[in-house]
């Protein structure tokens, strides 16, 4: 239907109006200016496509994942660490570095679907003109907060999507105490569907709280060892600017307790404020970081498991195909 008077037995033409003898009829009181009712619905459906996109650029929550799922099967990295601990500051520094051009080795930037999210983590890492940084705030204790940061990444012909996931260091160390707290449910979640972790171990808190910080660390480091099954572990010291304030024989010991909780996991330092440029621990091992986990996970994932033998006699329970073993 087209737009049209609703003045009852209006004489106008077509297209002129009696109020108004020229093309100003839409002036005139009853001239019907909206939309059909076919119209209006059709620009309803188109609303709310638009308000029902499946990503806007914050972070995924776990019920987000689906959106990068359907091309592939993403890589969840997992923050794990005590508060102020530099989890979420890794990432700001990991997401600005990546912005500036400094580049992994083997890996390129193939896109996001949470550029708002790092760019919020990134703003916070920025000079501001008082010469000072202000950090990011606080993670949210609350259980139910998930934040999880999307890159997705090529090499070669190889493409990998890949979720970094955050959450609070208070929950984290209600989950080292007891992995079944109700208080540590995304530490649970976080802990369980990760592929890999970042470790992080605060210079910072060591030089501060001594003792209590180690024990905090190790207890940690145990709950995250006790279910590991094979996946790797980078042990990051935060805030490595610092780390020669720690007392030796604190930093000596929870180094040695590390290498025996955690194995052959991979230690770096890293640190926010760079020296020179480029510096080791800010513009280099932030990035190696991520990227030697990247290459861990990519080498098991040509791992092929090696089928069970049954120890039953029963031929049917001890059929495994065509194709068993020689």
């Amino acid at each position: 239907m087209r737009k049209k008077c609703n003045k009852t037995d209006c004489p106008a033409p077509k297209g002129l109006c009696l109020e108004h003898a020229s093309n100003d009829h839409p002036k005139c009181e009853h001239w019907q200016g909206t939309q059909t009712d076919q119209s209006v619905d059709i620009q309803k459906k188109v609303n709310g496509k638009a308000k029902s996109l499946p990503w806007t650029g914050e972070p995924f929550q776990p019920t987000d994942i689906e959106i990068v799922s359907q091309r592939s099967s993403p890589l969840i990295i997992g923050m794990v660490g005590s508060a102020e601990a530099g989890k979420t500051s890794y990432l700001g520094m990991l997401y600005t570095l990546l912005f500036n051009g400094i580049k992994f080795n083997y890996w390129s930037f193939a896109g996001s679907s949470t550029l708002a999210a790092w760019e919020t983590l990134a703003q916070y890492l920025k000079i501001k003109p008082h010469g000072k940084v202000e950090f990011a705030p606080p993670t949210p204790s609350n259980p139910d907060y998930y934040s999880l940061y999307h890159l997705a990444l090529k090499r070669g012909k190889l493409f990998r999507d890949v979720l970094f996931a955050d959450s609070s260091g208070e929950v984290f160390n209600i989950w080292s105490e007891d992995t079944q707290d109700q208080n540590a449910e995304n530490a649970r979640w976080i802990y369980e569907k990760s592929n890999a972790f970042i470790f992080m171990v605060d210079s910072v808190a060591l030089i501060r709280r001594r003792g209590a910080a180690k024990s905090e660390i190790v207890q940690m480091a145990e709950q995250l060892a006790a279910n590991l099954k094979g996946r790797p572990v980078a042990v990051v010291w935060s805030k490595a600017d610092e780390i020669g304030n720690i007392r030796e024989t604190i930093k000596s010991a929870l180094s040695d307790d590390l290498s025996q909780v955690l194995g052959d996991a991979q230690v770096f330092e890293v640190s926010n404020f760079s020296k020179s440029d480029p510096d080791i621990l800010c513009h280099q091992n932030n990035i190696a970081v991520t990227e030697y986990l990247l290459e861990k996970l990519n080498e098991t994932k040509n791992i092929k498991l090696v089928p069970q033998v049954g120890a039953s006699d029963d031929l049917f329970f001890n059929y495994r195909g065509s194709c068993g073993h020689e």
